[in-house]
């Protein structure tokens, strides 16, 4: 098997083919207008199939190689974002044969198994059903197995038993066997992948929590079951469970023996760095401002990603997942015309605060801040005890009431 190894925004040296053209990792494109045409990988990695014999690996742009996802995706959870909301950042095709990616391998195993530990800590209260059983007991339970208890105990003599039938209201359902035993290969996954890392100690609390919930429900499911477990359409964190857990079970072929080493093969993969980098801010600016921020809300022009509004300061707050807004004192016009546009939105300044804004009324000077990364040593939280006014000291060149905040990834060997 062969794999094609690219960057973000790198390009393909290929002509044009059709081969390529159904790929979720690279399109037909022009970036710049000084840029040739040809094949360019957006800000999406991850791994895909290009034919049988040959793929495609997309991995983070040069000079961020050593992001610290798992600090990263634990932070993306500390929100108060729907879970739902976080599976929209990647997609993986578990039914596709592997692809070989070294470089990718400390990327999916903390994607999946904190995802789904965050799917686990808010389910408040277990599900009960009834379950099925047929054992053999001291005294009658249900129906008496008539012909089987004459085999197994009359003709043996072992008359102070009776087998029987009977059904069960119980938590241990095949629903929360599966789950039990994903969060036994999730500890044994965490144990590899948080070896001298701090945050790991949050990792292995939320993992406690989830465990002790669980902790009257069995981890017995046979391999052949597990495609017959289905969630519930009322049971919405269930059904992510659910389907998480597969994922995690699958990933390591049921063998918890597995677990011990991160695999170089990975399913087919996509994970989109803008939408975890908006996530990520998200979880910060909420650990430091609460209830002063606004996710997405919706305007007539769109969806600012965060509205910031206290007593004496209001902004509008978008994430850019474009590193070289660290070296570059300008911006790129489409973002201009963007947050120029939020800041005439009548409902987006409605939601700021100004009430009585119309058509026809004077236009408030609200500031718009973008949001960029650039890779970091320092992973606290940048907002932390500190005004978002102090903040906006970057001032965009020739630009009124525009800022510039850099909130840098973390990256690995800074949590140690």
């Amino acid at each position: 098997m062969k794999s094609i190894l690219i960057q973000e925004h790198e390009r393909l040296s290929i002509e044009h083919n059709d081969r390529y053209d159904n790929l979720n990792l690279v399109r037909w494109d022009k970036p710049m207008e000084h840029d040739p045409w040809g094949y360019y990988a957006s800000y999406v990695i991850g791994a895909e199939w290009i034919d049988d014999k040959e793929a495609l690996v997309v991995t983070t742009k040069r000079g961020m190689e050593e992001i610290d996802f798992l600090t990263m995706f634990m932070m993306c959870f500390s929100s108060d974002l729907s879970v739902e909301s976080f599976a929209e950042i990647y997609n993986i095709d578990s039914e596709a044969p592997v692809i070989h990616a070294p470089s990718l391998k400390g990327v999916l195993s903390p994607l999946i198994v904190l995802h789904f530990l965050g799917v686990v800590s808010r389910i408040k209260s277990l599900k009960k059903g009834y379950v099925h059983y047929s054992e053999n007991l001291k005294k009658v339970k249900g129906h008496i197995r008539v012909m089987k208890n004459e085999r197994k105990n009359i003709a043996s003599k072992r008359f102070d038993r009776v087998f029987c039938d009977f059904d069960e209201y119980t938590v241990d359902i095949p629903e929360n066997r599966l789950i039990k035993k994903a969060l036994l290969f999730s500890s044994q996954i965490l144990r590899t992948i948080t070896e001298n890392h701090s945050i790991g100690n949050r990792c292995k609390m939320m993992l406690s929590k989830s465990l002790a919930l669980f902790e009257n429900v069995s981890a017995e499911v046979q391999i052949k079951e597990v495609s017959l477990i289905k969630g519930h359409k009322l049971f919405s964190e269930y059904n992510e469970a659910v389907r998480l857990a597969k994922l995690i079970l699958r990933r390591y072929d049921y063998s918890i023996s597995k677990t011990s080493s991160l695999d170089e093969n990975v399913p087919p993969f996509t994970l989109d760095m803008s939408l975890l980098y908006e996530h990520y801010v998200y979880g910060l600016l909420n650990e430091a401002y609460g209830d002063k921020i606004k996710y997405q809300f919706k305007g007539k022009t769109g969806f600012p990603d965060f509205l910031y509004c206290s007593t004496g300061f209001k902004a509008i707050l978008d994430t850019k997942y474009i590193p070289e807004y660290y070296k570059s004192s300008s911006l790129d016009n489409n973002v201009i015309r963007q947050l120029s546009g939020y800041s005439r939105d009548i409902p987006v300044l409605r939601r700021l605060g100004y009430e009585d804004i119309g058509e026809e009324s004077p236009i408030p000077n609200v500031p718009c801040v973008i949001i960029y990364p650039k890779e970091g040593r320092d992973v606290k939280n940048p907002f932390a005890n500190k005004r978002l006014r102090d903040l906006c000291t970057t001032p965009v060149r020739k630009l009124a009431r525009f800022y510039k905040i850099c909130v840098p990834l973390p990256v690995m060997g800074t949590n140690k």
